[in-house]
């Protein structure tokens, strides 16, 4: 279906190379999503208050707005702080990405073109394209009502990765002073030692999901951050805000902004190595560090990294980075990558969508920082007590590494090591088994600190 209207072009398109992305909504608020219609009634909606532009101003389009190849720069299309009264409309031929943050429409969202959209702060992702099927994730304060159209033979569903579950905790947001707005869950006892549990690459909450409810039961409050690109955090567009250091900020941030008194921190993966610069640059800010499926750096040359890296050598996938003309990663790849041996099918489920609605620049950014890790001459700065956790399958790191992570850890005041038999590199969400097993773990190390 077509839809046309005297769109009035919009003057204030701020490109992606001059500001990064963060949501406006109150801090440590419960992010509740509106609910989205399919139906063909347009539906009229109050007036929407926008938040400031960078001049200061609130920007309108009262006729509605088009975007188009002129509008374009690096592939994306990047919309901030606008109210419109009418119809949104995108027509691009050209591959890449639309990032809309803090945009309300009040008419129709007519998008049109190739690749991905990506809507930050309104709304989480949308695979477009004329054979794809799309996936409508929206956000908290999403203000779209009437038709979503997309392009001829998609499929349309509004399910975001986190209705695939049910899990006993409350999702919020908090503002942080590094500007980025940070989704979160927490559960447990608001009076129980604080814990962090920090997701790795690309797995979100869901990787968390059994953990976290296990924790809570023993006494814990237990808070579980959604880092940058994944869920519903904010999703930068520049390369530099994925790094490390940057993570961590926020990380540390968050600490501070819910006032919490010495957390104990777990680290998945990539979570890891944030835990691990949390230990270096933020010691003053957190109790112990938990370090699963971690090492003192990442392995270019193993075959894991390499298959992420460069792709599998055949058509099936040709490596994280290759996708740029489309803006999205291959089926197969999400095939291989999110298998879990996780025996819940709606872990299953919700883990796998997460995966496929991260951006793909945030993929490709957050692979980017993961490969360049390498802590060997800093984990000597590390004095709090660690514990490390290790699935004895592990296919990213092995048994070498997690001799030399121990040996860089020189000034730790303790170390712990346990072997899980038999657990891969998600040692954490391998089985019912692995989850009660890790779960204990973290729970007997806390303990002893007291």
């Amino acid at each position: 279906m077509n839809i046309n209207k005297n769109c009035t072009k919009f003057s204030t398109i701020i490109l992606a190379s001059i500001l990064s992305l963060s949501a406006c909504s109150d801090d440590d608020s419960n992010s509740v999503a509106p609910s989205t219609s399919e139906g063909h009634e347009h539906h009229a909606t109050d007036e929407h208050s926008g938040h400031a532009t960078e001049s200061g101003d609130h920007k309108s389009a009262s006729n509605g707005l088009t975007l188009g190849e002129e509008n374009i720069k690096d592939g994306i299309i990047f919309l901030q702080d606008t109210t419109i009264d009418g119809v949104l409309t995108v027509n691009a031929s050209t591959p890449g990405a639309t990032v809309l943050k803090n945009v309300k429409v009040t008419g129709n969202l007519l998008i049109k073109r190739s690749g991905r959209v990506d809507f930050s702060g309104s709304a989480d992702v949308v695979h477009v394209g004329s054979s794809n099927t799309d996936v409508y994730a929206f956000e908290d304060n999403a203000k779209v009502n009437g038709h979503h159209f997309m392009g001829k033979n998609n499929t349309f569903t509004t399910k975001r990765f986190s209705d695939y579950q049910k899990v006993d905790w409350t999702e919020k947001a908090a503002h942080l002073s590094t500007g980025i707005h940070l989704a979160y869950t927490v559960t447990g006892d608001e009076n129980g030692t604080p814990v962090i549990l920090i997701h790795g690459l690309t797995d979100g909450r869901v990787s968390w999901s059994q953990v976290a409810p296990a924790l809570a039961k023993k006494g814990y409050r237990v808070y579980v951050p959604e880092l940058r690109g994944n869920g519903k955090t904010d999703k930068p567009i520049e390369e530099s805000a994925y790094a490390v250091k940057e993570l961590t900020h926020d990380i540390a941030a968050f600490i501070d902004k819910l006032e919490l008194k010495k957390p104990h921190i777990v680290g998945h993966s990539f979570g890891s190595f944030i835990a691990q610069e949390l230990a270096v640059s933020h010691a003053d800010k957190i109790g112990s560090i938990t370090l699963i499926g971690s090492a003192a750096a990442v392995d270019k040359k193993n075959s894991t990294v390499d298959w992420l890296v460069n792709g599998s050598g055949d058509k099936s996938f040709d490596g994280v980075f290759a996708y740029d003309s489309t803006q999205k990663l291959p089926e197969t790849f999400f095939e291989k990558w999110g298998n879990s041996t996780n025996l819940d099918k709606d872990f299953q489920t919700a883990h796998l969508e997460h995966l496929k609605q991260v951006s793909y620049y945030a993929w490709k950014f957050l692979v980017k920082s993961f490969v360049a890790v390498d802590n060997v001459k800093r984990l000597s700065s590390i004095s709090s007590n660690v514990q490390i956790i290790w699935g004895t399958k592990d296919a990213i790191f092995d048994k070498k590494s997690q001799e030399a992570l121990q040996d860089g850890l020189s000034k730790a005041k303790k170390v712990v090591f346990h072997e899980v038999e038999g657990a891969d590199h998600n040692t954490h969400w391998g089985s019912a088994a692995d989850v009660e097993t890790v779960t204990g773990y973290i729970n007997d190390f806390i303990k002893d600190q007291k």
